[in-house]
């Protein structure tokens, strides 16, 4: 009986709730208490004991605000949805998706006679693109929830053309058109959803034309000092090198089971050459039009090795003009077609430091698979990377995006000159495609460039690494005053360097990595089988004297899995830069064997209990306990904690310098701090990986410091 008068108290209480809602515009508690002269809570309250929210919901399963609301709220008119459209970079990947295949015919030993093979293409996914070859575009929602299907339209084409936008029933959202004449084409879509309301149209606007070579295009004549520059490095000497057998040969390399020295044939130069595009896509002046203009034919293995060995004429010297001109990878592989800049002045040349330019080539195979790795790694585009705005923060874009990074690094010392247009930092970032100065065509090697402290020895390869991956402020001025400036979200370059924090004048101890990795050379352990594989990690093969990786790159760029069917295959090492996996479940600890033996976890155990919980913990568990320790002394000191925005915390009016040395160094050894995407339990633990004695005495001292005493029941770092 109870339970029946609860039920039709409460049907009657919705029933009044609903009411006063439909004859009000707007209702409010107040209104309903003017009906009743008593809040509805309080009257169900007193007969059944218990608030209506509870009843309501565990009869409808919905609180009666939620009921209202229903009843109440204008249901919102449909929007158009919003489309983006984007021209994609197809890497030449077979298997990859909406790749662009042929077949090929080629010989590579007389003897076995001609062979067929299916060869990939790839396109830059430029505006400047080369005639008789697809061009692939597509199209998505902005809002994944808000779509519809695509309206495709070729708009504009050159008179006379015939091409037309190929659909694919399968996706309806990607298309290509291939354009057959020189000149301009545009494309539009729009997006049409189940309400039938209608997209804004996207448009790309495209320039077609054919190739011309740097030789015959005479590049240097504007171009001189990128064209010089170009000519010194691979793009510009492998193909030529591989006709005469002049990589593998000086290596050693034994004859393979057919007897041939090398292993060079026809289907390798598609990617060491210019405009590498056979039929039925040839046409727009590339390698094989100008091969088969020449009536030139690829060499045999037989005649490679025959240069090589001296015993029969050089196969590069003896190619027509017109075969060297294409038998580079040219400005126009990365610049798009330039027949019509060179003869007319068109100015339709592109530079672009999307990823997708060097993924023709370095995204295309297992073997050449830098890209995929990239696509891992927090540089890349498809990772969360933060955008950067406003003349305020332009300093922030040295790191922050591409085109600041490389125009910090032309002039470093005036933030003024730093480009503000938003990119990740990808492969063209710190490689530079023209110059060969550097090992790798890395922007930086050797020394970092203004960073806030002294780098006491030659980082090698990793000096670029440094020049991002660094505090932003110098420690001792912190401490004297002379900035209030907090460390940037990363200070791992101070502390591999065994540097950084408020020391408050005493010497620190410091773990020996920054002493130890990377400092030399390091002998690759399969150059012992392998003749052909270089001397040493992290250089290239024939290089004797080998480069010093310094040691970010001896770490984070270890040789990455190889086996593709390990789910974190391309995930760690190399070009991902990462050591623990992207969802963090996995870490890699291949570059950690020689000295600590075979690490699956590193949060190795550490040798005392630093952090006074009465256990001794892995080294990471440790670090995180004595951040814990160290926040509560600066909360009780009136520290209050911001989720977002630098510096995430607020001091107290006042602050004195106890209270703002102990925040600089909970900030250092934090890390990428609470309130950003990737702060989330970060908490210290890269600050224990690269210098775990440094990152354990600081913030021991900066709580000694704070409170006046020690960390209470913790084994003191020495």
């Amino acid at each position: 009986m109870k339970n029946l008068l609860k039920y039709f108290v409460v049907l009657a209480a919705a029933m009044l709730v609903v009411w006063a809602a439909a004859a009000c515009s707007q209702p409010t508690p107040q209104v309903i208490e003017k009906v009743v002269e008593k809040p509805v809570e309080k009257i169900v309250e007193k007969i059944v004991e218990k608030p209506v929210e509870k009843i309501v919901e565990k009869i409808v399963e919905k609180p009666v605000e939620k009921i209202v609301e229903k009843v109440v709220a204008p249901t919102a008119a449909p929007q158009p949805p919003v489309a983006r459209l984007e021209i994609l970079a197809i890497p030449g990947y077979a298997a990859g998706p909406n790749a662009i295949t042929t077949t090929v015919k080629y010989i590579t030993d007389t003897a076995v006679g001609e062979r067929s093979a299916t060869a990939a293409l790839y396109t830059t996914g430029l505006t400047n693109v080369p005639i008789s070859v697809p061009v692939k575009l597509q199209v998505s929602a902005v809002d994944p929830k808000n779509t519809g299907k695509p309206t495709w339209t070729l708009s504009a084409k050159p008179v006379g053309s015939k091409a037309t936008v190929i659909t694919n029933t399968a996706n309806l959202n990607v298309v290509q058109f291939i354009p057959d004449l020189v000149g301009a084409y545009v494309v539009n879509v729009n997006l049409r959803n189940d309400a039938g309301l209608t997209s804004a149209t996207q448009y790309a606007f495209f320039n077609a034309g054919a190739y011309i070579g740097v030789t015959a295009g005479n590049c240097k004549q504007c171009h001189a000092k990128y064209t010089e520059e170009w000519a010194k490095t691979g793009h510009a000497t492998l193909f030529s090198k591989e006709l005469d057998n002049k990589v593998d040969g000086p290596l050693g390399i034994k004859p393979g089971p057919a007897g041939y020295i090398t292993h060079y044939s026809e289907t390798c130069t598609r990617c060491h050459t210019t405009g590498w595009y056979p039929a039925p896509f040839n046409g727009s002046g590339g390698y094989w039009d100008a091969k088969a203009a020449a009536k030139w034919t690829f060499p045999t293995w037989k005649q490679i090795d025959a240069a090589w060995l001296k015993t029969g004429p050089s196969n590069w010297d003896a190619a027509p003009a017109a075969v060297k001109n294409m038998g580079v990878i040219g400005c126009e592989t990365c610049h798009g077609p330039a027949a019509e800049h060179v003869k007319n002045g068109a100015k339709v040349m592109q530079a672009s430091l999307d990823d997708g330019v060097c993924n023709q080539c370095h995204g295309s195979a297992a073997n050449h698979s830098r890209g995929w790795q990239l696509e891992n790694s927090k540089h890349s585009a498809g990772a969360t990377f933060e955008e950067i705005k406003g003349p305020a923060r332009q300093v922030c874009m040295r790191c922050h995006g591409g085109e600041g990074f490389i125009s910090f690094v032309a002039n470093p010392k005036s933030s003024g000159a730093w480009s503000v247009e938003e990119g990740s930092i990808g492969c063209a970032v710190c490689h530079d495609p023209h110059s060969e100065e550097n090992a790798f065509q890395l922007r930086i090697v050797g020394k970092p460039l203004e960073i806030p402290f002294e780098v006491k020895k030659d980082v090698g390869l990793s000096a670029i690494c440094f020049t991002c991956h660094n505090a932003r402020v110098n420690s001792d001025d912190f401490a004297a005053g002379k900035t209030t400036s907090t460390p940037h979200y990363s200070s791992i370059a101070e502390l591999i360097s065994d540097t950084g924090g408020v020391t408050y004048g005493q010497t620190l101890p410091n773990s020996p990595h920054g002493m130890m990795v990377g400092v030399a050379p390091i002998p690759n352990p399969a150059a012992a089988d392998d003749p052909g594989a270089a001397k040493f990690l992290f250089s290239k093969p024939g290089d004797t004297k080998g480069n010093a990786p310094g040691p970010c790159v001896t770490c984070h760029m270890t040789a990455p899995l190889s086996d593709a069917k390990d789910p974190n295959y391309l995930k760690v090492g190399g070009h991902s830069f990462n050591t623990v996996s992207p969802d963090g479940k996995f870490d890699y600890g291949a570059s950690c064997k020689t000295c600590h033996g075979d690490v699956k976890d590193f949060n190795l155990k550490a040798k005392a209990d630093y952090d006074g919980n009465g256990k001794v913990e892995g080294v990471q568990d440790e670090m995180k306990g004595l951040l814990t320790t160290l926040w509560k002394a600066l909360e009780a000191k009136g520290v209050k904690k911001t989720e977002t925005g630098y510096p995430y915390a607020t001091l107290p009016q006042g602050a004195d310098a106890k209270i703002r040395n102990a925040w600089f160094n909970f900030r250092l050894v934090y890390g990428v701090m609470w309130g950003t995407t990737t702060g989330a339990g970060n908490e210290g633990k890269a600050a224990a990986v690269h210098n775990f004695k440094r990152a354990v005495a600081l913030l021991q001292l900066s709580y000694k410091d704070l409170t006046g005493q020690d960390v209470p029941n913790a084994t003191l770092m020495k």
